[in-house]
């Protein structure tokens, strides 16, 4: 479900671990085939070897299967955690907030897009009001924002110089944004460019130009008035 934080968080863990998995969307409003895959309605969930693996247990089963790269670079593991977890529970509800009502136009199944707006109106409200609040949630999600790009200050990544967990639970709770097509604001150039690295991993790097071949050297002329002498005559074997 390419709308959902905790599936975008799983993808790239996948691709960060070099797992070439087979990816199948489950509708918004049908779980029937998920439900017979894999004896649960809760997305995502990874079949390995025939074993279900539920959503809150992928990152770390991965780690055991997968252990290199590690999701817990230089020992932090807690700090990973707390971030993936702070990542899933706090920033993807300011970024949900402001663009819920831009998540229909995402789904090409107007059945299913009715589903999302009913429940969506169920859970947080009209429709027109939460549309009306738009810059009022904008607001509220900027801060974050700034927030995280701060912590990319004088690194490539959320704790350090290396991928961990905690760049994928907050890739995937900001990853609502980019389904619905809306811009980060300007003026975060440490996150658009931390954006722009976790979203790159797992691409296959393009082939390096082939190598020119080596220039020949042109052959020296004999100096005037000196005849180049003549190499020995080489027999012929038969």
């Amino acid at each position: 479900m390419p709308i959902s934080h905790h599936c975008v968080c799983a993808e790239r863990i996948l691709a960060f671990k070099g797992v070439h998995a087979d990816i199948v969307r489950v509708p918004y409003h049908d779980k029937r085939a998920l439900l017979a895959a894999t004896g649960q309605d809760y997305v995502p969930a990874l079949v390995w070897d025939g074993r279900v693996v539920p959503w809150k247990e992928i990152a770390g089963f991965l780690e055991t299967e997968r252990p290199t790269p590690t999701l817990f670079p230089g020992a932090q593991r807690g700090a990973a955690e707390a971030l993936d977890e702070w990542g899933h529970l706090l920033v993807e509800e300011r970024v949900w907030r402001f663009v819920v009502t831009k998540a229909p136009a995402t789904f090409s199944d107007p059945v299913e897009r009715w589903v999302f707006e009913e429940i969506q109106n169920r859970v947080r409200g009209p429709w027109t009001l939460l549309e009306q609040r738009r810059e009022e949630f904008r607001n509220d999600l900027q801060p974050t924002l700034e927030r995280i790009d701060r912590m990319l200050e004088d690194r490539s990544w959320v704790l350090g110089n290396a991928a961990s967990l905690a760049d994928f639970g907050i890739y995937g709770a900001l990853s609502p944004l980019f389904s619905v097509g809306e811009p980060l604001p300007e003026g975060l150039p440490r996150l658009a460019a931390w954006v722009d690295r976790v979203r790159r991993i797992g691409e296959t790097p393009a082939p390096a130009p082939a190598a020119a071949p080596p220039a020949r050297s042109r052959p020296k002329t004999a100096a005037p008035g000196r005849s180049r002498p003549k190499a020995p005559a080489k027999k012929a074997r038969r």
